[in-house]
């Protein structure tokens, strides 16, 4: 079923036979529509609630959701901007959902598709010609295809890249023993803003969530050229 937690009903079919075998199902003690979105919209603010004192959070260096805070104000501020969002930062959901709503979002997958998100933004900057926030992981960017070379094309997309040295926490053991480096393990300190300075866009190395908005700021900006924060 091509999921890591296990179904107890799983469904396997046409949509039609489905959703008609789904249907027969449902009796009387059906919960109703109206209590179900009562239920997940107090799950909602629960989590919100938990979330925001993280978001707030201006530690140096900064952490995952220091970094997420300060690109929520960023979001806020430009309801013109269409964001772009894939592989583990898919995380900025909880982060951006009260202010999004009603913008352009292209989210590449629930369960942290990696690789597509330069192609979303491409195209979102070629057919709308507005400001695109790329959130991308250091993965996200570089594997599986290197879509990270996509940042040549001088479009006016700025990408936010969380790098954390590798996949999950970039310190696993090569688990075939041996002095090769684990596959989820990339080169420490990466600087992936030179990478955009190589290709005549602006870069930006930050380390707290106050030079992260100022950099995210000045990119985002008409006057300015294709930037790339790390």
């Amino acid at each position: 079923m091509d999921s890591n937690v296990e179904i107890v009903a799983p469904v396997v079919g046409d949509i039609g036979s489905c959703v008609s075998a789904l249907l027969e199902g449902i009796d009387g003690n059906w919960p109703s529509r109206q209590s179900t979105g009562a239920a997940v919209k107090a799950k909602k603010e629960e989590n919100i609630a938990k979330m925001a004192p993280r978001l707030m959070k201006n530690s140096a260096p900064m952490d995952f959701h220091g970094a997420l805070g300060a690109l929520r104000t960023v979001i806020k501020e430009r309801p013109d901007a269409i964001l772009v969002n894939e592989g583990a930062t898919r995380s900025i959901s909880p982060a951006a959902s009260s202010t999004c709503m009603g913008r352009a979002n292209a989210w590449t997958s629930a369960h942290g598709v990696m690789g597509i998100g330069m192609g979303f933004a491409i195209a979102a900057a070629v057919e709308t010609g507005k400001p695109v926030l790329a959130i991308e992981g250091d993965s996200a960017l570089g594997f599986p295809h290197g879509s990270g070379n996509d940042l040549r094309y001088g479009l006016p997309v700025c990408i936010v890249i969380f790098n954390n040295n590798g996949i999950y926490r970039g310190t696993d053991a090569n688990a075939a023993g041996g002095s090769d480096p684990a596959t989820t393990v990339f080169v420490k300190g990466s600087r992936y803003d030179k990478m955009m300075e190589a290709f005549g866009g602006v870069g930006a190395h930050v380390t707290t969530p106050d030079q992260l908005k100022r950099a995210v700021d000045q990119a985002m900006t008409p006057a300015s050229r294709p930037s790339s924060t790390r």
